[in-house]
């Protein structure tokens, strides 16, 4: 049973996470990306500091590979919020989340190459499947036979880089531990987040109500999925289950967000990705 409940708060925050950030960015320009993203990613890694009371919170390992990855982490999650924001305007709340799942083929590359894992050729016909997806739901944002908008381009980058936080993040995790990795990657997005916008003098339009409402949805997802990777154990099956929020996201964007153009083919394309991820996990 409390098993079913992490899953329905994972899909129920995965589907209000999305529609909730497109609305914000259809409702105002907002600017200041870099300082927007520090404010709800400090209120996410906040909300994550109850993380230690379910697995305990231990620094183990080579404290220079730690400190590495972290640095690796930190970057590479700054860069991913603010890719991701830039586009968020522009690209609609389905497309995105299904766009940003070339997370998985990317992680899947990565452990190929650094960690030896074999790559299989069911992962490889996944990642054709999720390809035909991105080709099918990406009309509007074509401007030539596999040429795109820039803002898809960088819905596609913010995937790619996420891929890469979630090879750096799970190695963290292996290095230190559940607990102890998950907030050490997320304090340092905070940490190079705050030096980026500090640098470069970024100040978002939002108001701390809007970084709180958006920061307080994203962290239970993100709390929710850790949760679910401490109680079920195995990230194959959790990971599996979970592709199918791209689906809902669809769904309910047409439903609260009224983005209905195209959506028979958004709802086949959505299904294909979900088909491929299932065979790349």
């Amino acid at each position: 049973m409390i098993t079913f409940l992490l899953y329905l708060s994972y899909f129920a925050a995965s589907a209000i996470v999305p529609l909730q950030r497109r609305h914000l960015a259809l409702r105002e320009e907002g600017g200041g990306q870099i300082h927007f993203a520090f404010r709800v990613m400090t209120v996410i890694a906040l909300i994550g500091l109850i993380i230690p009371f379910l697995s305990p919170f231990k620094l183990e390992g080579d404290p220079m590979k730690l400190v590495l990855l972290m640095i690796a982490c930190g970057v590479l999650g700054a860069l991913f919020w603010v890719t991701f924001y830039l586009a968020q305007r522009h690209v609609e709340a389905g497309i995105i989340t299904l766009a940003t799942t070339v997370a998985t083929p990317v992680a899947i590359v990565l452990a190929t190459v650094f960690l030896d894992e074999r790559l299989t050729l069911t992962q490889m016909m996944g990642a054709v499947l999720l390809l035909v997806a991105l080709i099918l739901v990406s009309k509007k944002h074509r401007i030539g036979a596999f040429r795109f908008d820039r803002y898809f381009l960088l819905v596609l980058l913010s995937g790619a880089l996420l891929g890469v936080l979630y090879t750096a993040e799970r190695a963290l995790q292996v290095e230190t531990g559940l607990s102890a990795g998950t907030l050490l990657t997320w304090w340092a997005q905070v940490l190079c987040l705050g030096i980026a916008a500090f640098v470069m003098k970024n100040r978002t339009t939002y108001t701390v109500k809007d970084a709180l409402i958006t920061g307080g949805v994203g962290s239970l997802q993100s709390v929710s999925w850790v949760v679910l990777l401490y109680v079920v154990g195995n990230l194959s099956l959790v990971s599996s289950i979970a592709t199918f929020k791209v689906v809902i996201v669809f769904i309910a964007a047409a439903i609260f967000l009224k983005e209905r153009e195209d959506l028979p083919r958004k709802i086949i394309g959505s299904l294909l990705a979900v088909i491929g991820l299932l065979l790349m996990h």
